[in-house]
């Protein structure tokens, strides 16, 4: 027996189609994200009208809405597969990648090698080719087939060196859609000890990633692109947190989910 979605159920999960401007139409609008789903919109509408304090304190409202950030963390970490303090959200997967290439720019040296691609975004790829032409590091760019726009893990190896450091790829092009082996590419570069940065934004969309399996040290994706608050996620593992100089409020230097966010969490949306 063939399972049969339920289309006008799906549709009306989405408060957007019932609104009389959008009649008659059909969005094909990838790259501007999806609808909110209305679990997404009321979410957002009760902290704003119910919680919207101070969270963390002892008040019925403040409590309560830092339990519903809390519960968004827990959960997030548990459909990605990796631990609540491994989640970080920031205003979108640009300035989260941003922020991640300045970190590293305080750690890594002249001596030091990136790889980059040309299959990348250029949200997640560009941040670190300025910061490696700022600092001196030597960049490697592994480049697609031009007639598939494909990359050749074979490639890859040859551009490893004992001296890679930092390692930024897609999990998906934006453009061909081609899932890369990310799992591989991983235990390649961590072989040398290297950090693998993997932008999700293209794949996260079509299918909820197991981030522990694929062993990246920073997984990022947009939950605009998921039913969800124009954020992005980032899931930073294997330690970095810890290794990466603290880029916030010096008071926050001890918060995992603060310390690759200068401005600090935006309650509502990581509630929501």
């Amino acid at each position: 027996m063939t399972d049969v979605i339920d289309l006008n159920w799906v549709r009306s999960q989405f408060p957007a189609f019932a609104q009389s401007i959008n009649d008659g139409q059909s969005f094909f609008d990838n790259a501007g994200g999806s609808f909110a789903c209305r679990q997404t919109i009321d979410a957002l509408t009760s902290y704003y009208t119910e919680t919207k304090v101070q969270p963390y304190a002892g008040f019925a409202s403040s409590k309560r809405a830092g339990e519903e950030m809390d519960r968004s963390r827990a959960r997030w970490a548990e459909a990605l597969g990796v631990a609540s303090p491994e989640i970080v959200f920031g205003p979108s997967t640009s300035m989260n990648t941003f922020v991640l290439a300045d970190a590293f720019g305080q750690i890594l040296g002249p001596d030091d090698e990136v790889i980059v691609t040309n299959q990348d975004h250029e949200a997640n790829t560009g941040v670190v080719r300025r910061m490696a032409s700022r600092l001196g590091l030597t960049m490697h760019e592994w480049r697609m087939d031009p007639a598939t726009g494909l990359l050749d893990i074979e490639e890859f190896e040859a551009l490893i060196t004992p001296r890679t450091r930092l390692v930024t790829v897609p999990h998906a092009s934006n453009i061909v859609g081609q899932e890369n082996d990310i799992a591989r590419i991983t235990k390649l570069a961590h072989a040398v000890g290297a950090r693998v940065i993997v932008d999700g934004v293209s794949f996260a969309p079509h299918t909820i990633p197991d981030v522990a399996a694929l062993d990246a040290d920073v997984y990022l994706f947009s939950l605009y692109k998921t039913y969800s608050v124009h954020q992005g996620l980032m899931v930073v593992r294997n330690g970095l947190l810890d290794e990466l100089p603290n880029q916030a409020h010096f008071f926050s230097a001890g918060s995992p989910d603060k310390r690759l966010n200068p401005a600090g969490p935006d309650h509502a949306q990581v509630a929501a």
